[in-house]
């Protein structure tokens, strides 16, 4: 008896899973990218339907294992009929949809409907949009991305003709180093992410939250034009139909640095990070230049010895190189509004070996001028 009970509850299981609908959203456009409110979005041979909405979005639930006529229509343009749609339970399943005005002649309207597949209509809506852009551009859909194994913005961007990265974060767009590029995220600059140079890194954002990718390499009147080689522009997803979560965990090595000896600070615990936990700080009493030279000599007698007393460095073994990267998203109710987001983190510490020539003017005992290369001979001829 107690077995068959089990066979009863793992039917009802399978059975509620089976008969669980699969949300379906989307976007409708026309042709100069502008969304379209009110459009009409009907099943064909079934029952349901929906209009979009201000922002030109639509959706509704679909049974997944089956594939569904679409018909999308908007008064002034060409109705389009979009076959073969199907959902998949655990994926975000999104369709946008691009329509055309609508042809007039002499003796009133005439309105013709175009038949396409879901496959091509996700390819067409990309060509749509890069075509009726008002300047030379290239784009990159989110279709594109998550047929892609890229990880993060930067790998995206490498596929764009005329792109190319350096350090495997850095975009060269024509030819032109990155700091003749300009990056905007949702429509807003992005301020350099380095502090000695001019540039964004892409690969702080994970390639998942990307919902398209617009390169402009011509000027357009309403964006800046603090740049030369191209201008970047992220696009990241709005609330997502379904909570998602990403983690990825990678890693490298560097046959240059990994068990070999380097010499190190003695720096803090959150160094890691790259975070400074106070450790190098300053100590306490000292406010500045003018302060401490005004003070009496047993006070800054007592700030010296409060100084950290680290003098030498440490002598540490290189690890291998180490990468994490999580992304996810959330849709819920709170008080019957929707309330969602999408966050993503990053994490990657990689070690490199760089080699460089240290030079020193040295003047010898008949006042001759010499350049040592070697510090080790200057060390052992000239102990300090």
């Amino acid at each position: 008896m107690r077995f068959r009970l089990q066979l009863l509850f793992l039917s009802l299981v399978t059975f509620s899973f089976a008969n669980a609908q699969v949300k379906l959203s989307g976007k409708v456009i026309n042709a100069k990218n502008e969304p379209l409110q009110g459009a009409s979005v009907k099943l064909i041979g079934a029952a349901g339907g929906t209009s979009t909405d201000v922002e030109g979005r639509y959706s509704f639930e679909l049974n997944p294992g089956s594939k569904y006529q679409l018909e999308f229509s908007a008064i002034g343009y060409q109705s389009k009929t979009v076959s073969e749609v199907e959902v998949t339970a655990g994926t975000v399943n999104e369709l946008n949809i691009t329509l055309e005005v609508q042809s007039k002649d002499l003796e009133g309207v005439v309105v013709r409907s175009q038949a396409t597949t879901a496959r091509r209509e996700s390819t067409a809506s990309l060509i749509a949009f890069q075509k009726n852009t008002n300047t030379v551009a290239s784009v990159i859909s989110a279709e594109s991305i998550r047929r892609s194994p890229d990880r993060n913005t930067g790998e995206v961007l490498k596929r764009t003709p005329g792109a190319s990265l350096q350090d495997g974060r850095f975009l060269v767009v024509r030819g032109l180093a990155d700091r003749y590029n300009q990056a905007m995220l949702n429509g807003i600059l992005l301020t350099s992410t380095e502090p000695d140079r001019k540039t964004f890194s892409f690969e702080l954002i994970p390639a998942q939250m990307i919902d398209n990718i617009v390169i402009n390499k011509a000027f357009v009147p309403e964006y800046p034009g603090e740049w030369a080689g191209g201008l970047i522009q992220v696009n990241t997803k709005d609330i997502p139909t379904k909570g998602f979560l990403n983690i990825q965990i990678g890693t490298g090595i560097n046959s240059q640095t990994v068990g070999k000896t380097f010499l190190k600070d003695q720096g803090g615990k959150l160094d890691w990070l790259g975070i400074d936990d106070g450790t190098r700080g300053f100590p306490k009493g000292y406010n500045g230049k003018y302060d401490f030279t005004v003070k009496t000599d047993p006070e800054k007698t007592a700030i010296g010895k409060g100084m950290r007393n680290a003098w030498t460095a440490n002598e540490v073994t290189a690890p291998i190189n180490a990468s994490f990267q999580a992304n996810g998203g959330f849709n819920s109710k709170i008080f019957g509004k929707t309330v969602g987001g999408n966050f993503g983190v990053l994490y990657n510490k990689t070690n490199r070996f760089q080699e460089l020539l240290n030079r020193r003017n040295v003047i010898d005992e008949q006042n001759n001028l010499t350049i040592e290369n070697d510090f080790n001979k200057i060390h052992r001829e000239r102990p300090l």
